[in-house]
This record gives structure tokens, sequence and C-alpha cells, in this order.
């Protein structure tokens, strides 16, 4: 299985990088430079093709790869006047990129041609608010990501404690909803249960995964599971979220705490029953993915520059194998 992480850029890491997973010997190989150019903070792959955020200068935007063989070859670069993305997400209908951006708080919409190139930009839209806490002095849109009814586009936003909930019309983004969670809570990414009635939502600053009722773009809290152990009083914050392809159970990366929340998705979805929180052996764990038979998860560090890989169990948790390679940076990891 050929995997590729997105790095940060700013000291050690240099691009994307390359990774294989063997399953017979369960464990990580390669971990090598294969794409060099700045700020690849989030990858998306789609068939064929291999979705880059990048940064040049003072223009930023998407660029498109097509993957052969494994290699990335560069098709087109999409990029404008702005700061660079967190965050990136194509429509199910092919035609709409989107990234979020966390400095500013803008979503931007992207159009992708037939060949599946993302050519040009299409509309910005600048989100607004804030929160409680000493990061949320105005909006952070930190995730996008279209809709189980394929209607909307969901916009999680950090810093207005707030999702913001889009339509496409004309090419342009025209909000449809709004839905609030806790005050200084700090939402950052979410998952939707299969049946797509109920979201999970991962809040950064308090650690939580919330569970909400989603209906026709709106999101409802039900319940808040802390991603943390009771007695940790120290300083963490919540980084990725990720379900398992047989849609039962979720996982959540701590950064600070250093591990890994593993929940059981219970009551037709609208609970949640946490299992375990593992040790990720290694410092500020950004991104995991879980590998598509569903049997391992791969978890990389953004300080201790290490990627981890994990054996998940029958049960949904997970138990650390003997296996690591070294990757600068790592903060997002997928498979092709």
């Amino acid at each position: 299985m050929i995997g590729y992480i997105g790095t940060y850029t700013q000291e050690k890491s240099k691009g994307i990088y390359r990774f294989t997973l063997d399953p017979e010997a369960e464990e990580l190989n390669g971990g090598d430079l294969i794409e060099e150019f700045q700020g690849p903070l989030y990858l998306n792959i789609q068939n064929d093709k291999l979705y880059s955020l990048k940064q040049d200068g003072d223009t930023a935007g998407i660029a498109t790869f097509e993957i052969d063989n494994g290699e990335l070859k560069l098709i087109e670069e999409c990029l404008s006047e702005g700061e660079n993305g967190c965050y990136l997400s194509p429509s199910s209908d092919g035609k709409y990129m989107l990234d979020a951006v966390y400095d500013s708080g803008k979503i931007r919409l992207y159009k992708m041609d037939d060949r599946g190139v993302v050519t040009e930009r299409l509309d910005i839209f600048q989100a607004t608010g804030n929160g409680p806490h000493e990061r949320q002095t105005h909006a952070h849109s930190h995730f996008i990501t279209e809709t189980p009814d394929g209607k909307y586009f969901a916009a999680v936003d950090l810093g207005a404690d707030k999702l913001v909930t889009f339509a496409v019309e004309d090419e342009r983004l025209v909000v449809a909803a709004e839905s609030k969670v806790a005050p200084g809570s700090g939402p950052r990414h979410l998952v939707f249960s299969d049946a797509g009635d109920y979201a999970y939502i991962l809040t950064e600053l308090s650690n939580e995964v919330i569970v909400t009722e989603y209906d026709d773009g709106n999101f409802i809290p039900i319940k808040t599971y802390s991603a943390l152990p009771e007695d940790f009083t120290e300083h963490s914050q919540a980084a990725a979220i990720r379900k398992h392809p047989n849609g039962k159970y979720i996982y959540a990366t701590n950064r600070g705490h250093n591990s890994i929340a593993v929940f059981e998705i219970a009551d037709g979805g609208s609970s949640l029953q946490r299992l375990q929180i593992e040790s990720t052996n290694g410092n500020w764990p950004r991104d995991f993915n879980i590998s598509p038979d569903g049997e391992y998860l791969v978890c990389v560090h953004e300080k201790s520059h290490n990627v981890v890989l994990f054996k998940i169990n029958e049960d949904g948790t997970i138990s650390r194998l003997d296996s690591e390679i070294e990757v600068p940076e790592g903060i997002f990891v997928d498979f092709l």
C-alpha cells in the first residue's frame, strides 16, 4: 500500500513525502521526498489525481498532480494572491474544489475541468465571529466538506465556534445555515455517520467530540465526549478525527497528551462510547489515517518527525507495532 504525507515545510521538511505499508511484514518503509515545494499542508487523493495546497510567495492555491505508479506528475497549478489554506475538499460531482484558510477565516471555491484539474478560483467567502478563548479573536476556518445529502458544503470555524453551511449557486458560495457549538470549544474537523444523520465534531480547544444531529444543513448538538483522560490537566489540543471504513468507530488525535482516543459509535449514531486512549509514541500527533483494508492506522507527528504504525483490532482498539519511519513535520497522511 502506497501512502503520501503532507508537511509544514517550515524547518526540516521540503514538500510531499511517500511511504509504503507492507501488510505481510506489518511494517512501514520509505518516507522519501517526491515533490519539493512550499506548503503542502493538506492533500486530497481522487483516483489517479492528487491535489495539494501550495504556497508560492504571495500567491497560494492548489496544485493538481497525476499519480503514475506511485509517482507524481504535475499537471497544472491554480495559484492566486492570498495565504495558503489548511484543508482541501472536492465536490462529489467533480465540478468544484474548496479550501479553508485558517489565518483569515476564508472559504475559497475553485473550478475543476473535465480532466479533473483545478483551473480557476471562483469565489471567496469571508467568515466572521469570535469566541472567548485567546485564540478566538476572529474567525479561523479550519475544515470544509460536502454534506452527505449532496446539497451543501459544511465549513467548521475554530475562531467563531460555529459551522457554516453553503450551497453553490451560479458558481458562488451562498450561506444556507449557521450552527453554533459551545463557546470556547474551538471546533476543528468533523466526520459524518454512514447514514449521514449524525456528525461528530472534534474541538481543538476543549479536546472533545461533539455528537450532533444533522438535518438539511443544520447541526444540532446532542452530547459531548472528552478525548482526554479525566485526570489529565496539562495543555493539549485535538488535531484530527477519522472514521473507520466499517462505520463503527471514530478516532481522534490529541497534541500535548500525544495520544489517539478511540470511540465506538452507539445507539444508531446518536452516542459514543470511549474505548481507549493510546499513546502515539511521538510528539505532537497531527494527522493519521486508516489503511483501505481497515487493518492498520498510520500516525504522523509534527514535532518528533516520526510516522508510527498501529494494528486495528477487531474491537476497534489499536495496538502499536514495532515499525516507524522518519518524515519531517508531517501533518497529513493518506493512502493511494
